[in-house]
C-alpha cells in the first residue's frame, strides 16, 4: 500500500521483461490511487494489471497439497476489482515452471490478450 518502500525482486522483474516483448505500455509500480495499492504491472488504459505472485502471497494447508492466496493478496484482488481493475495473477509455481523466455513469452500473451480483445 502507499507509504511502504517498493522493492522490485527477480521474480517481477523477469515477468516485466517477459510482458514487455508482449504487450508495451505496462507501467512498473503503478500506484492506483482510489485503493493505495501499488500494482505490479499496469496498463492503466485498459485498467489490466498483472501481479506477480511469490511465496508470501499463498497458504499451503496442510495434507491438502494446493496453494491458495492468503488474505492480504484475496483484499487486494477484491479492492482492486472493486475499483475496476482486471488483474492477472502470475504465480512463482507457475512462472517458475518454464523453461525458456518464449514460453514465458506465451503464457503471458495467452493471459493478457483476451483481456485486451488481441
Amino acid at each position: 500500500m502507499q507509504g511502504t518502500e517498493v522493492t522490485i525482486s527477480r521474480l517481477q522483474r523477469s515477468v516485466a521483461i517477459a510482458l514487455a516483448a508482449v504487450q508495451h505500455g505496462f507501467e512498473e509500480e503503478h500506484l492506483e490511487p482510489r485503493t493505495g495499492y501499488s500494482l505490479d504491472l499496469a496498463l492503466p488504459s485498459s485498467r489490466l494489471a498483472v501481479e506477480v505472485d511469490g511465496p508470501y502471497h499463498f497458504l499451503l494447508p496442510e495434507g491438502l497439497g494446493m496453494r491458495r492466496p492468503n488474505g492480504p493478496t484475496l483484499l487486494k484482488r477484491r479492492l482492486l476489482a472493486a475499483a475496476g481493475w482486471r488483474v492477472i495473477s502470475v504465480p512463482f509455481y507457475e512462472w517458475n515452471g518454464f523453461a525458456t523466455a518464449k514460453e514465458r513469452q506465451t503464457y503471458l500473451q495467452g493471459a493478457v490478450a483476451p483481456l485486451l480483445g488481441l
